[in-house]
């Protein structure tokens, strides 16, 4: 009943904002944006956060320039990533408390390399107050809210395109949907000069009703497709909120096996293959990348060991090896 009515509640707010400007400009891009600048970015990724599962939460990797083989000529490295939906629509309709909690992510952010986060809707500034990360993504601008999607990392990143499913269920119900351009986000991170990886940051439709179903059916026909065209014979990968449950299945094994992907909890032997949060990865003939780890990273919770977000961020430790 409360998430229902925080549903409706949503519906009249955003629609309400879509007679205003927005009160969250984008912010400028650093280093490598969308079509903006290029550059490489130095920093070390090191950060302590306990975790559970594979893992043990140590969120350690070393960014561009740093740690084995990073640098220029590289043909072997190690990185860190970070999957979150940090529940940053307005306060009141987000499942959290995010002008209280977005300030406590923020400084959390820097124990990853790359960060793909999801629902950075209306506290982007809160967001990245804190982080250290060189490259990051300038937030859309489209619909009200933008697409909540962007890309945080000390890895030099370029040529970022955002495409907004063709399908969606709910305006005012199965969790409003289509109130916000709902996507998928990609960029190209360059691990080393010739060694690149196309990083897809994703959000899908939410709820449970069979039309929420049949659009996730349709993201991932849409999301196969375009990797398909975009990123043929390229490493791949594939991280965000799927909201694919395991009722879902079939629709997940259409985007593993359609995409040549593997979902790293499951190679991981996670305890919780059907966790909605995912990262999903792809070798190319050039590039092998291998998951060394994946953890629920249990860091991001306040004085109170409360979760900062209704989700909990989903990490990945990968070792790369020019091939």
């Amino acid at each position: 009943m409360l998430r229902a009515l925080r549903h409706a509640v949503a519906s009249i707010v955003i629609a309400v904002l879509a007679a205003c400007p927005p009160t969250n400009a984008p912010d400028a891009v650093s280093g490598e944006g969308e079509g903006e600048g290029e550059g490489e970015g130095e920093g070390e990724g090191e950060g302590e956060g306990e975790g559970e599962g594979e893992g043990e939460g140590e969120g350690e990797g070393e960014g561009e320039g740093e740690g084995e083989g990073e640098g220029e000529g590289a043909t072997s490295g190690t990185f860190s990533l970070l999957a979150y939906n940090v529940a940053g629509l307005p306060q009141g309709i987000s499942g959290s408390d995010p002008r209280t909690n977005t300030p406590l992510i923020s400084p959390r952010l820097n124990a990853f390399d790359v960060v793909g986060v999801q629902e950075d809707f209306s506290h982007h500034a809160a967001l990245i107050a804190d982080v250290t990360h060189p490259f990051l993504s300038t937030p859309s601008t489209a619909g009200t809210l933008g697409d909540g999607l962007n890309l945080l990392s000390r890895v030099a990143f370029r040529d970022v395109q955002r495409e907004a499913w063709q399908e969606c269920n709910g305006i005012i119900a199965d969790a409003n949907d289509c109130l916000t351009p709902k996507g998928f986000m990609v960029a190209t991170l360059t691990l080393a000069p010739g060694v690149e990886v196309d990083v897809y940051n994703l959000h899908n439709d939410a709820g449970r009703s069979n039309g929420d179903k049949d659009a996730r059916v349709a993201q991932v026909g849409q999301l196969v497709a375009f990797i398909e065209g975009h990123s043929a014979g390229r490493a791949v990968i594939v991280l965000g909120d799927t909201n694919m449950q395991e009722e879902d299945e079939p629709a997940l094994q259409a985007l593993l096996t359609g995409a040549g992907l593997v979902d790293v909890c499951r190679a991981r032997a996670c305890a919780e293959p059907f966790r909605i949060d995912r990262v999903m990865v792809r070798s190319s003939a050039v590039l092998l990348l291998e998951p060394q780890s994946w953890e629920v990273v249990l860091s991001f919770v306040d004085g109170d060991g409360e979760q900062l977000s209704d989700h909990e961020p989903i990490g990945v430790n990968f070792a790369w090896q020019r091939r």
